[in-house]
């Protein structure tokens, strides 16, 4: 573990960052030993599941969380959300299992995530892979690190940047590409399959990918919050087709906007390929 307080600020201190980085491990073990025979329900339709690991995930981080951090506001997925709280202060957003689809089918792609924020802003960020037994954790001013099992954890360098007039590994997701049609004559285009939001900025992250891409808008803030404080402090762009950054307007829990999540260009390189084919 670095030493001192590796945000560079009186935010969260190491012990605080390793407190989480074991709650999250526990949290996604848990998971995947609940995985076979779990109960599966409908949220608002098919699309939208949730599992009853999904709920203990969530129970069990909450918990933790308002124990070590009892002065400050926690918001799960899983759990009715307060609407009397703004963006000012201290905020945990808690993904329990992103990715519930995957988790579902059983094919590794899922992770359970937090993100913490300071004045609406993405401050520190977890995402932990159950099938990798890996955590990816970070964000601005502290860098951002990956940690397998319990050894000790790898800071990650800084991508090369990528070229508005070159190919790109991207990330789109099924429905977004369905409802744009024309991204698949995009040239130099390698698409990369991935599930969870967590997962797609790790594989930026190791190099696997280049940028994430999501169109529709339907993203939630604890789909962001976790990913996004990671990829700033591993030197990723974050930001939409239209401006830079991304908010996180609470107590409005989605986004209605474009996001865009890679290597240094990759806010470039989208507007010149997609703005253009928009218009």
């Amino acid at each position: 573990m670095p030493q001192g307080n590796v945000t560079g600020s009186a935010l969260l201190t190491d012990a605080d960052i390793e407190y989480v980085n074991e709650l999250v491990r526990r949290a996604g073990q848990l998971a995947a030993g609940m995985r076979d025979g779990v109960g599966i329900s409908q949220k608002t339709g098919p699309q939208d599941l949730v599992t009853e690991a999904d709920i203990e995930l969530s129970r069990l981080i909450m918990s933790h969380l308002r124990e070590r951090f009892p002065g400050d506001v926690i918001i799960s997925e899983e759990e009715p959300h307060p609407k009397d709280c703004g963006t000012e202060g201290r905020v945990w957003l808690v993904d329990p299992i992103d990715g519930t689809d995957n988790y579902v089918r059983n094919d590794g792609q899922y992770a359970v995530m937090v993100g913490f924020l300071q004045d609406g802003q993405a401050a520190f960020g977890w995402v932990y892979a159950p099938a990798l037994d890996t955590t990816y954790f970070g964000g601005p001013g502290s860098r951002s690190w990956e940690q397998t099992g319990t050894q000790r954890p790898r800071q990650l360098d800084f991508a090369p940047a990528m070229t508005p007039d070159a190919g790109a590994r991207v990330m789109m997701g099924f429905r977004d590409r369905k409802s744009h049609p024309w991204v698949n004559e995009l040239p130099g285009i390698e698409w990369v399959k991935s599930g969870s939001v967590g997962l797609k900025v790790a594989k930026i992250l190791v190099g696997q990918a280049d940028v994430f891409i999501h169109l529709s808008g339907k993203l939630k803030v604890w789909d962001t919050a976790g990913p996004v404080a990671i990829a700033l402090g591993a030197g990723l762009e974050v930001g939409q087709l239209e401006r830079d950054g991304l908010e996180f307007p609470l107590p409005e829990i989605q986004h209605h906007c474009s996001v865009i999540i890679g290597r240094a260009g990759a806010l470039a390189w989208s507007r010149a390929c997609l703005l253009r084919t928009e218009s």
